[in-house]
């Protein structure tokens, strides 16, 4: 400090320099207000401009939009469940059979009538060689309205090397839209010559031997 002066004079030189930095102070945060209220104005500009822009692109491609036809899924009907068919146990497809023959397996509900249906043997061009019937195994079961388990014998006499086993549904009405049938294909063994004799059966008929054992036929 110059000690030559005066405190008054130092005073008086201090208090302008002050009240021109304040005033310097007041103008520049006049700028900054004036400034971010300038960016704040341009950015709400530049949003509002954006929104438009958005707003025009939405109902130009609204405008442009096709609605598309949905087509409508067809349903299609599920297939019918199979028809219920005879199950032949013995004899199996193919097989090599002799008389007399005997035949076991199931039919559907409706097969029988009276407890019985018809079962043939044909060769391979369809010619019959034999035909008789089955029958239920248990008495009354063709009425339960389930499978029922038969049994049936043929006795046979045939040179043919092959053919069919037929079994038919009983079909009183006779109208052919009612008929059914069911084919197991066979093979014959070879003939064999057997002895001539017979046997007396209870009903007063005879029974010859037959078969590749040549044993007697069943009796009626």
């Amino acid at each position: 400090m110059d000690p030559q002066v005066p405190d008054a004079e130092r005073v008086v030189s201090v208090e302008p320099n002050q009240a021109t930095e304040s005033r310097v102070e007041r103008q520049h945060n006049h700028w900054i207000t004036i400034l971010a209220m300038a960016t704040f104005v341009l950015f709400s500009l530049g949003v509002v401009v954006f929104l438009y822009y958005q707003n025009q692109q939405l109902k130009n491609m609204l405008a442009s939009f096709q609605p598309q036809t949905i087509p409508t899924p067809t349903v299609l009907a599920s297939p019918s469940p199979n028809v219920e068919t005879p199950i032949v146990s013995s004899p199996s497809a193919n097989m090599k059979v002799a008389s007399p023959l005997k035949i076991t397996g199931k039919v559907p509900a409706g097969w029988m009538n009276e407890g019985v249906f018809p079962i043939k043997l044909v060769d391979a061009n369809k010619k019959l060689i034999v035909q008789g019937q089955a029958k239920e195994n248990v008495p009354g079961t063709w009425l339960s309205g389930n499978s029922v388990s038969f049994t049936a014998t043929l006795t046979f006499d045939t040179n043919s090397a092959s053919g069919f086993l037929v079994l038919e549904n009983d079909n009183p009405s006779g109208d052919p839209a009612n008929s059914k049938t069911y084919e197991v294909p066979v093979k014959f063994s070879e003939n064999v010559a057997c002895t001539l004799d017979a046997k007396l059966c209870p009903d007063g008929s005879y029974v010859s031997r037959t078969g590749p054992n040549c044993e007697f036929a069943p009796c009626p």
